[in-house]
């Protein structure tokens, strides 16, 4: 692979990392299965191996997790909480031991017995708790393995979490790392209690877990029938262990629930005879595990092994083979996004998958489809990893089928099915479909395509974005269905005298003479309530909401850390956008193409009249002579660093941008400036030499006009600084 198809192909793959991570760690809707998810994971390492400069501080390989919710309280943790590598089957344990004995050997520490713990993965949320002289004092969720979520409360109302440690006198501070869970028995019950009382059942344990947790009333965690299995120690003082064995012991010995089934192996091999085991009997079990974790007993060792940006190496998880079962697949379908992008899915006969009933799966694109040589009619295997929405496999080729009461050949019966194409017209509008060159994806170019609003509007309201409260699937289909809402500036129009006319936003009340009329609703005074609101939300988020392609939650905030406003991006070029970090070539295009479409450009002129924000919000050290004045840098300096000169430029209240804009007071230009002294000349923005940068540092500004300005060199050979 090429250089450029290398960085097209990291880039894509950092950003569905990034959007498959968020859907599983932040809001507990994961829509691959885990072994996906693995497979993009494992790519993207493996690309970045391969070519170095593609590895960004922000690659989802040099970092864990999910961000932590803006509606609980952040803590973070005492000690990183980190994830695992991952190994599949007895031979990847093997290479994952034998790498680890090389570390050793080359330590010095080839001759000291390797012992190792092997314990069930609970399938449910990972949680930190923090006890100070004994006393819970705060509980966690994970987040982002730095940062996690403060549900202290939440976690109280949990019987199993002990609120005192045993041990008298206790260590100062210890932090435990566990799993909460929903016991399977415990979450039948609760769904056949949600169905009761004509609430949507939970689709699986692990949600129903983390949800719960994450309920902003505590009394909604204390009415679900949660347990912990609790499995280490992260920080501590005063607590003096040797190894994790010890450390599952001092647990027990304080109130834990720790996992009775825990083994320990003295050799690789009985770690994957235990592994095994584990996965023979995972249906016997009243919990979800997903695999077994291996760990490194001994905690010298452990030191000396150390970790990874991802992961510990002295521990690896070990993933079971996914849950599988066979059913017929009805038909394939299609949805379109808000990028026009048409996905299919897979409509099936109803079957039960590890404990969930499923009847539909994803299907990616049609290159998949053809890949697999799907079919409707087909009898297909459908697989779930993890607690995810299902994927299809294949198609079953083998064996007879009951078809009109003979038995028919699958082999025969499936050549005979008609091979599916992606539509040629769009379902929801019927404009014709196109698939650009080298792309996988069929979009539908119409830009005003209901589908495409519909979830545009839906992309732009959600937690993510702008987080309009009242505006979820069914109140933007309602709006959109009424002629409200075109746009998603269309939002910002609505009135309590437009939302009377749709019914879910009204109420019926009587009018003096006793007749019945209808008057808006609390949810429409809550939405117009909520919209004026997110006016506040900053310019990163507004990014987001936005909807350009390939642009999500980090390539917002650092566009907006390098454009410090919406004109500043409106007329940054293709390679100073391509130069902001994280963003590269791809994303950089699709970000212009976005900005240079004449109905976008009008889309955000009208949420600026609304009053959204579209100005970077900066912290300046303090008042002082440069408030309020914007600077760019560009060459090298003699007496400062680009780093050192930004730092005294804030220092004194001045902000300093990455591109050169109409907002920006003062270019400084010092060896080899480049392109950007030309566009500063060509804008009239005052340009300083390095001269009069230090004047104005020292509070001089008089000194300026005794001082020469820099001079543009327009030569495209112009050196470039080092």
């Amino acid at each position: 692979m090429g250089a450029d198809d290398a960085a097209r192909r990291a880039a894509e793959l950092r950003a569905l990392i990034e959007h498959h991570a968020r859907l599983y760690y932040d809001l507990d809707q994961p829509e691959i299965s885990d072994a996906e998810y693995d497979g993009l994971f494992r790519e993207l390492q493996t690309l970045e191996e391969e070519h170095p400069e593609l590895r960004a501080p922000d690659s989802p390989t040099q970092r864990v997790g999910g961000r932590p919710l803006e509606r609980f309280e952040q803590v973070r943790h005492l000690e990183p909480m980190l994830s695992l590598a991952n190994a599949r089957s007895a031979e990847e344990l093997r290479a994952w031991d034998a790498r680890n004995r090389r570390l050793l050997e080359a330590r010095g520490l080839d001759d000291v017995p390797v012992r190792y713990v092997v314990e069930p993965k609970i399938d449910g949320l990972a949680i930190s708790l923090t006890y100070r002289d004994g006393v819970f004092a705060v509980g966690a969720t994970r987040g982002n393995g730095t940062v996690g979520e403060d549900v202290t409360a939440n976690l109280k109302t949990v019987r199993a979490v002990p609120l005192r440690l045993r041990e008298d006198p206790p260590p100062p501070v210890v932090e435990v790392r566990g799993e909460v869970y929903l016991p399977l028995a415990a979450f039948a019950r609760l769904n056949e209690a949600r169905a009761a009382d004509g609430l949507p059942a939970f689709a699986n344990p692990r949600n129903a877990a983390a949800g719960s947790i994450r309920q902003l009333d505590p009394a909604v965690a204390a009415s679900r029938p949660l347990s912990l299995f609790c499995y280490g120690i992260g920080a501590s003082e005063g607590l003096a262990l040797g190894d994790h064995r010890g450390a599952l012991e001092w647990l027990r010995a304080q109130g834990f629930r720790v996992n009775p089934d825990i083994a320990v192996a003295e050799s690789i091999d009985e770690v994957a005879t235990l592994c095994a085991r584990w996965e023979s009997k995972r249906d016997d079990l009243d919990y979800d595990i997903d695999g077994a974790v291996v760990k490194v007993d001994a905690y010298a060792l452990q030191r000396a092994l150390g970790a990874v940006a991802h992961d510990p190496r002295w521990a690896i998880a070990f993933k079971f083979a996914p849950t599988t079962a066979t059913t017929r697949l009805r038909e394939i379908a299609v949805n379109v996004g808000r990028t026009g992008v048409l996905t299919p899915f897979a409509v099936l006969e109803p079957v039960g998958v590890g404990g969930v009933i499923v009847e539909r799966a994803t299907l990616h694109n049609e290159d998949d489809i053809r890949r697999k040589d799907l079919r409707p009619g087909d009898d297909v295997v459908v697989q779930r990893a993890g607690d995810v929405i299902p994927q299809v496999v294949g198609p079953v080729l083998t064996g007879d089928v009951e078809e009109e009461g003979r038995r028919v050949p699958r082999a025969a019966r499936h050549a005979a099915l008609l091979e599916w194409r992606m539509p040629a017209f769009c379902p929801a509008c019927g404009s014709q479909t196109v698939r650009e060159s080298g792309e996988v994806a069929v979009r539908c170019p119409n830009r005003s395509c209901p589908a495409q609003i519909v979830e545009s509007i839906k992309h732009f309201v959600s937690k993510g974005a702008m987080d309009i409260d009242g505006l979820g699937e069914e109140a933007v289909a309602a709006l959109h269905e009424a002629g409200l809402i075109e746009n998603v500036a269309d939002l910002y129009d609505l009135t309590l005298s437009k939302l009377v006319d749709v019914p879910l936003f009204t109420r019926k009340e009587k009018d003096p003479e006793g007749n019945d009329i209808v008057v808006p609703g609390k949810l429409a005074e809550n939405v117009l309530a909520a919209l004026e609101a997110s006016k506040q939300q900053p310019f990163a988020r507004v990014l987001l909401a936005l909807g350009m392609r390939h642009v999500g939650g980090v390539t917002a905030r650092a566009l907006t850390e390098s454009f410090a406003t919406m004109d500043d991006l409106l007329g940054a070029s293709l390679d100073e956008l391509a130069a902001v970090p994280g963003v590269g070539g791809v994303v950089a295009e699709a970000v212009r193409q976005y900005l240079d479409d004449p109905r976008n450009q009008e889309t955000v002129a009208r949420l600026r009249a609304h009053g959204l924000c579209f100005i970077a919000e900066t912290t300046p050290a303090g008042p002082g002579p440069l408030a309020g004045r914007a600077f760019v840098l560009t060459g090298r300096l003699d007496t400062l660093t680009r780093a050192q000169a930004q730092e005294r430029i804030e220092a004194r209240g001045g902000r300093v941008s990455a591109t050169v804009g109409k907002s920006v007071d003062y270019v400084v230009a010092g060896e080899a400036p480049g392109s950007k002294l030309v566009k500063a000349r060509s804008l009239g923005v005052t340009v300083l030499d390095e001269a009069g940068l230090l004047a104005l540092l020292d509070d001089d500004p008089s000194r300026l006009d005794a001082l020469p300005l820099a001079e543009a060199d327009d030569s495209p050979e112009a050196p470039k600084p080092r």
